[in-house]
């Protein structure tokens, strides 16, 4: 990672598409990322006619280019199994870390296996953070469907659960689902000409970041608040949790059905959440809260205020109207054509 990158690129991105509407049909590829309030930050966005190969290799080379991510070592990307993105992604950042989104491989399996309680079982192996939690749940769904369990095996989980994650990222999301937000946060836009369109975008974003930046003065706490309330329902979990001490601050915890072990100096966990996600896990709460240590001490910096306000440090800067726009010598662009089915 390159030092003084801020926090919402440390955090990883989410890549996605999307549909935009009128007489002429196209799709908006985007790349956003999250702040350290576990909110969206669009990064970039670009309006090409189809999601091809050709379109994906034009916008993550000039990602490349605009966040030197190098070959991306350090880096998580989160995007559904489009080829043209993967080949996009081995080309431009063969060193990433690139999952695929969880959602996106249960939609596909649920059309062949459509019990709904199979859907609990299949988010408890997305969701596994290490391999014999993996194992255990998945021994779960097996019981349950052998031919599910064999099918989910071979949609290559070591992309989608949390099992194969890497440590050191702090971004343990399985999904993309902030690519939906971002469809909803710019739907009208979306029913506009190309040039409005990207206008209204730029426009949405820009007062957005004025806002969280706002929003950050009236926080009187080191942490997020978001980060706080997604806490609050691990310390709530942490109330089930049984920890004993070996008197240095190593711990054996059980919890329900299993047992794990917790190491507060080196904050571990032998379920690898706290590892993978920087926030302590119910285990590593109950041993904190054993300790009589703030809890604060022991979540990861990239979800600090500080932080937070290190990332909207960056505004966009004001543009005049179009009428002001520099004319350019070139030939001017055909306009494409109207779809058929518009």
């Amino acid at each position: 990672m390159q030092e003084g990158v801020p926090c919402w690129l440390q955090e990883g991105y989410w890549t996605g598409w999307l549909f935009f509407k009128g007489l002429i049909n196209g799709e908006l590829l985007c790349a956003l990322g999250r702040d350290a309030n576990n909110q969206m930050y669009p990064i970039a966005w670009a309006v090409v006619e189809r999601e091809t190969k050709e379109s994906w290799d034009f916008f993550l080379s000039l990602l490349s280019t605009d966040l030197q991510f190098g070959d991306g070592n350090g880096w998580v990307f989160i995007s559904d199994q489009q080829k043209g993105l993967i080949n996009a992604v081995n080309k431009w950042a063969p060193k990433v870390e690139h999952r695929m989104c969880a959602r996106h491989i249960y939609a596909n399996w649920r059309k062949k296996f459509t019990n709904k309680k199979y859907q609990k079982l299949f988010w408890r192996c997305a969701k596994s953070s290490s391999m014999n939690l993996f194992n255990y749940n998945m021994n779960k769904l097996r019981a349950e469907t052998p031919q599910g369990a064999d099918a989910i095996l071979r949609t290559d989980p070591e992309h989608w659960s949390r099992a194969w994650f890497k440590i050191g990222s702090f971004c343990d999301s399985v999904d993309n689902n902030m690519c939906e937000c971002f469809n909803h946060w710019i739907l009208k836009a979306r029913f506009l000409p190309i040039i409005s369109m990207l206008e209204g975008i730029r426009r949405q974003v820009m007062v957005r970041i004025h806002e969280n930046r706002n929003k950050a003065e009236r926080w009187t706490s080191l942490i997020c608040p978001n980060t706080y309330k997604k806490l609050m329902t691990y310390i709530i979990a942490s109330g089930s949790c049984h920890a004993i001490s070996n008197g240095n601050n190593c711990y054996e915890v059980t919890y329900w059905d299993h047992r794990f072990t917790v190491n507060l100096d080196e904050r571990t966990c032998s379920c690898r959440f706290w590892q993978l996600s920087g926030l302590p896990c119910p285990h590593a709460i109950s041993c904190i809260y054993y300790a009589s240590r703030p809890l604060e001490e022991f979540i990861a910096k990239c979800y600090s205020v500080e932080e937070y306000n290190k990332t909207y440090a960056h505004c966009l800067q004001p543009v005049e109207g179009n009428a002001f726009w520099p004319v350019s010598n070139r030939e001017k662009p055909l306009p494409p054509q109207v779809c058929k089915d518009a």
